[in-house]
C-alpha cells in the first residue's frame, strides 16, 4: 500500500491529477499508469480495488471516459487486446502447421520403407531390410534426444503438468528450441521406425514450447510480465496441440483442463477457444486433403442404438475402467523392473533397440500392423460388416497391448492416445461382435467400437473429455448417452484402482507438481500430520560462509529457501540460483577490496525486492 493513503475520489479530473506512491518510493502521476487490461493485481498498489462511487453523476463519468480516452488508455487497451488475438491466432496457426509437416513426414518415412522392404524386396531379405530400417530409425530417435534434449523424452504432458502446477521455472529446459527439434525430429523417428506410440502428447509439448518462444518476440513480450496471463497460454497451447492432432477445438480445450491444470481461470477459456479453433480450421483444411491419414466420420442410423441396450454400454464401461486401471498397473511395472534389472541409466541403445526390433519382426508379416492406427480405428469404428476377422482383431489386440505398454516408457518421444482409442476400439468391436451374436442384428458392433475407445482412453488418462473429443472426432452425437455414461463409469472404477497415467508417470519420473488434496479420505488430518518440522531456511541476516553452507549441504535438493526474521517469522523467500550468484558477487567484491575492508552485499529475496545485507566475510 502507498505510505499516504488517499480516500476514494468523486471527480474524475481530481484523480487524473492524483500522483500515487509505491513501495519503492517513486511516485506516479494517475494519468501516466498504464492499467493493466487483463489482471488486477497488475495495477498499482494505491489503485487495486478503486471502484467508483454510485453518487458519483453521469456527466463526470462521461467527462471520466473522454479524458481517459484522450490520455490514450482506451487506446493502450484495444492495443492490448488486438496483440493477445495476435498472439492467439499465431499460436494456433504455428503449432498446427509443425504437427502437419511431423505427420506427413511421418506418413512419407512409412511409405518409403514398406515400399522399399515389402513391395520391391519381399522375402528373407525384404524382412531384414524392415527390421534394419526400423532398428535404426528408432536408434536414431533416442540418439536426437540423447544429444539435443533430453527433456524431448516421453509424451510431455508430464512436464506440462508440473509447469501449470507453478513450477515454471524449474522445468523451463522442457521448452528450449532443442527440444522441440528433439521432439520433432525424434517423434518422426520412433513412430516411422515402427514402434506403437501416439503424437498427441508430444504435439501439446510442441504447442507449449511455441506459446513459450512466441510471448519472447518484441511485440508480445509485455505479456511475460504477468505470470498468471503466461500460464493462461500455456494451458491455451495444450489445449492447440490436441485440437491439432484431431480438429476437435471444444474437446481440446477440456481435455487440456482436465489432464494439465491443477486449477484453472475462467479468462482462460475464450483464449483457448481462440486459439483453438484456428489450429482445427488448419487441421480441416489440410487433413481433408489425401496427403495424410485422418480419422474419419462415422455414418450410424438413427436406429443403430436403442435406450435398452444402455446396460451393455455400461458393463463396458466398467470393463474398460478396470482394462485402463491394469494398464497404468503394466505402464508402472514395467518402468520399475527397467530400474532394478539394468538402472534407469542403463544402454538405452539395447533397450530402444531391442523393443524396435520385435516390432519390426512382429509386424512385417501382418498387414494390420503396419497399418497407420488411424486407418484400422476407421475400420473398427464402421457400421458396416467387419473385414478383419475376429482372430485379426484379437491378435491385434494381443501383440498391440503390450508393445505399447513398453514403448510408454522407452527414452524416445511417445504419446498416448491414439494407441489407446486403437485398443479400446479392438476390445469394444470384440464385445460389440460377441453380443451381436447372441442378440441378432439389432446390436452393431462399430457403436461399441466408437464407445470402447473413448472409454478406455478415459480409464488410462481419467479424463471424461474423451467423449467430448470422440463426438468431435466422429461428428455424430447418436451415442452422446451410452459414450458418456460409459466414460463416466471408467474413470469412477479407473479411480477407485488408483491414479491415471498421467499422474503415475510424474511420480516414476519424479517430477514436481501440486497433487490433488482430497480431504474426504482423512477428514481428520492436520496440518501438523503432514508438514516437516525439518524446515531449511535462510536467516535474515547471515554471513557468507552460512549462505554456502545452506546451498551445498544444507539445501542442495532445494530450488528456493523460505527467509524468517530474527522471531522465527516467514518474510519471503530467495531462489538457490540468486543466493549462489550473491555469493560469487561478494566473494568477488572481498577479494578485490581486501581482507582488511567491510565487505557489504545487498540480495534480493524473490518477491520481497528489498535489500538485504550479507554480513562481513569470515
Amino acid at each position: 500500500m502507498p505510505k499516504e493513503g488517499y480516500q476514494p475520489l468523486n471527480r474524475a479530473r481530481d484523480l487524473l491529477d492524483t500522483s500515487v506512491e509505491d513501495e519503492d518510493g517513486n511516485r506516479t502521476n494517475v494519468s501516466e499508469v498504464q492499467l493493466s487490461f487483463f489482471e488486477d493485481h497488475e495495477a498499482p498498489q494505491g489503485l487495486q480495488g478503486f471502484r467508483r462511487r454510485s453518487e458519483t453523476s453521469v456527466r463526470d463519468r462521461l467527462r471520466s471516459g473522454f479524458r481517459a480516452f484522450a490520455e490514450g488508455h482506451v487506446t493502450i487497451q484495444m492495443v492490448n487486446l488486438g496483440r493477445m488475438i495476435v498472439y492467439l491466432s499465431l499460436l494456433g496457426v504455428i503449432p498446427a502447421a509443425i504437427i502437419f509437416l511431423i505427420d506427413l513426414s511421418v506418413h512419407m518415412v512409412s511409405s518409403a520403407r514398406e515400399s522399399i522392404s515389402v513391395t520391391e524386396t519381399g522375402g528373407w531379405l525384404g524382412f531384414f531390410v524392415y527390421i534394419l530400417t526400423g532398428v535404426v530409425l528408432c536408434l536414431l530417435s533416442t540418439l536426437v534426444c540423447r544429444v539435443l534434449s533430453m527433456e524431448a523424452e516421453g509424451s510431455g504432458i508430464p512436464q506440462m503438468k508440473a509447469i501449470m502446477s507453478g513450477f515454471y521455472d524449474k522445468y523451463k529446459p522442457s521448452l528450449s528450441m532443442w527440444a522441440l527439434l528433439a521432439k520433432s525430429v525424434g517423434l518422426i523417428c520412433a513412430i516411422g521406425g515402427g514402434l506403437p506410440v501416439g503424437w498427441e502428447g508430444p504435439n501439446v509439448h510442441i504447442a507449449c514450447i511455441i506459446a513459450h518462444h512466441l510471448s519472447r518476440l518484441p511485440m508480445f513480450r509485455v505479456f511475460r510480465k504477468d505470470r498468471a496471463l503466461r500460464l493462461q497460454f500455456m494451458v491455451s497451447a495444450c489445449s492447440v496441440g490436441l485440437a491439432s492432432s484431431f480438429g476437435t477445438p471444444i474437446g481440446g480445450v477440456l481435455y487440456a483442463l482436465e489432464t494439465t491444470s491443477s486449477y484453472y481461470l475462467v479468462p482462460t477459456f475464450w483464449k483457448s477457444i481462440l486459439a483453438t479453433l484456428t489450429g482445427a480450421v488448419f487441421y480441416d483444411i489440410f487433413y481433408k486433403s489425401p496427403l495424410v491419414e485422418a480419422l474419419d466420420n462415422t455414418q450410424f442410423d438413427a436406429n443403430d442404438y436403442r435406450r435398452r441396450q444402455l446396460l451393455f454400454f455400461a458393463f463396458l464401461g466398467v470393463i474398460m475402467g478396470v482394462a485402463g486401471a491394469f494398464f497404468v498397473k503394466c505402464v508402472k511395472t514395467v518402468y520399475d523392473l527397467r530400474g532394478r534389472i539394468i538402472g534407469m541409466r542403463g544402454n538405452r541403445y539395447l533397450i530402444v533397440g531391442s523393443v524396435a526390433l520385435v516390432s519390426a519382426a512382429l509386424s512385417y508379416h501382418t498387414r494390420l500392423f503396419r497399418l497407420d492406427p488411424r486407418e484400422a480405428i476407421n475400420e473398427m469404428f464402421s457400421s458396416d460388416h467387419l473385414k478383419l476377422s475376429w482372430f485379426d482383431v484379437f491378435i491385434l489386440l494381443l501383440i498391440k497391448f503390450p508393445l505399447v505398454v513398453v514403448s510408454i516408457g522407452l527414452p524416445v518421444p511417445a504419446g498416448v492416445f491414439i494407441p489407446c482409442f486403437l485398443l479400446g476400439s479392438a476390445i469394444g468391436r470384440l464385445y460389440g461382435e460377441v453380443l451381436k451374436v447372441i442378440f441378432g442384428s439389432a446390436i452393431v458392433p462399430g457403436g461399441f467400437a466408437v464407445v470402447g475407445a473413448a472409454a478406455f482412453t478415459a480409464g488410462v488418462t481419467r479424463a471424461l473429455s474423451c467423449a467430448v473429443v470422440l463426438f468431435e472426432v466422429t461428428g455424430q452425437l447418436s451415442h452422446v448417452l451410452p459414450s458418456l455414461l460409459a466414460v463416466l463409469l471408467a474413470v469412477i472404477v479407473g479411480n477407485g484402482f488408483g491414479r491415471g497415467l498421467y499422474d503415475t508417470l510424474i511420480i516414476m519420473k519424479k517430477l514436481a507438481y501440486m497433487p490433488h488434496m482430497r480431504r474426504d479420505l482423512a477428514p481428520t488430518m492436520t496440518a501438523r500430520q503432514v508438514m516437516d518440522r525439518e524446515v531449511v531456511s535462510a536467516p535474515l541476516l547471515c554471513t557468507v560462509k552460512e549462505a554456502e553452507e545452506l546451498v551445498r549441504d544444507k539445501g542442495m535438493d532445494l530450488d528456493a529457501y523460505p527467509v524468517v526474521g530474527p522471531d522465527g517469522g516467514l518474510i519471503g523467500s530467495v531462489r538457490r540460483s540468486t543466493l549462489v550468484y550473491m555469493i560469487e558477487r561478494a566473494k568477488l567484491a572481498y577479494a578485490k577490496k581486501g581482507p582488511s575492508s567491510s565487505v557489504r552485499q545487498s540480495l534480493v529475496f524473490g518477491l520481497l525486492g528489498d535489500e538485504r545485507i550479507i554480513k562481513d566475510l569470515d
